[in-house]
C-alpha cells in the first residue's frame, strides 16, 4: 500500500511502499532512507476506505536496507477507527485470497 511520509522537522515529501501494518505501527521500504529516531508524519493511502489515514506522529525504530520500522505515536481519534477498519479489511482479504 502507497504512503507518503515527511519528516517532522522538515516539509519534503517522501514515497514508500508499506508492508507489515498493524494497529501500533508498520514498515516502510522507499528509496528515501531516514535514521531510526527520526519523527515522522504518515499518509495511507487506504483507497479502501476512499481517503487517506493521516499518522500525525510517528518514530522510526529500526532502519535497514532501504526499509524501516515505524511506531505510530499520534492519530485521531477518526484515524485511528479508520486504522482499525482497514486492519479487518486486509484481514478479511488475506483469508479469501489464502
Amino acid at each position: 500500500m502507497q504512503v507518503f511520509f515527511s519528516s517532522t522537522s522538515k516539509t519534503d515529501i517522501r514515497e514508500g511502499t508499506m508492508f507489515d501494518l498493524s494497529a501500533r505501527g508498520c514498515a516502510v521500504t522507499s528509496m528515501s532512507s531516514i535514521q531510526p529516531g527520526s519523527a515522522v508524519r504518515i499518509l495511507i493511502r487506504a483507497t479502501d476506505l476512499g481517503s487517506p489515514i493521516t499518522i500525525e506522529s510517528a518514530a522510526v525504530r529500526w532502519s535497514e536496507g532501504g526499509e524501516f520500522g515505524l511506531e505510530f505515536l499520534g492519530l485521531s481519534e477518526i484515524d485511528q477507527r479508520r486504522l482499525h477498519r482497514l486492519l479487518q479489511v486486509a484481514t478479511t482479504h488475506q483469508f479469501r485470497t489464502s
